[in-house]
């Protein structure tokens, strides 16, 4: 029996930077507004923490649950969800992995925490990258992008 070539899945279509921002803008958003729900709430009742420390947990741990969890079984944040992209593994296009997805996270924290100011207070033009062996791509579903 002869074989011929392997077959590949053709390349995805990359995030536009336009798309990238507006899930970032709606996952940022998702994240401060549960911040301040429970900040609120931590404020009126008493034995909590204070509002500041429950607040930034609670928009730490909505954001953990987005990326990593939701985006573990669905391939998407509500952010990617609105954009119309969807998380991939680089090497294959699959399904990203947990540890994987829990880097990315991390990695993405330091970047907004660091060198987004850099970049903003240098006027520089860099943009991020894909990182952790994941992809962010164009959702296709039907041949629809």
């Amino acid at each position: 029996m002869i074989e011929g070539p392997a077959r590949t899945a053709p390349p995805e279509a990359a995030a536009s930077e336009g798309r990238r921002l507006c899930a970032v803008l709606v996952d940022g958003v998702t994240g401060l507004l549960a911040g301040l729900a429970i900040g609120v709430a931590a404020s009126r009742s008493p034995g909590w923490p204070t509002p500041w420390v429950a607040g930034l947990g609670g928009a730490l741990a909505v954001s953990l649950v987005n990326h990593v969890l939701v985006t573990w079984a669905t391939q998407r944040s509500l952010g990617k969800l609105a954009a119309g992209l969807r998380v991939v593994r680089g090497a294959d296009g699959g399904r990203p992995q947990l540890p994987a997805l829990a880097r990315r996270w991390i990695y993405g924290l330091g970047w907004m925490l660091f060198a987004v100011p850099l970049h903003v207070a240098s006027d520089s033009d860099i943009r991020q990258q894909d990182a952790c062996g994941l992809r962010i791509v164009r959702r296709t579903s039907g041949g629809r992008v």
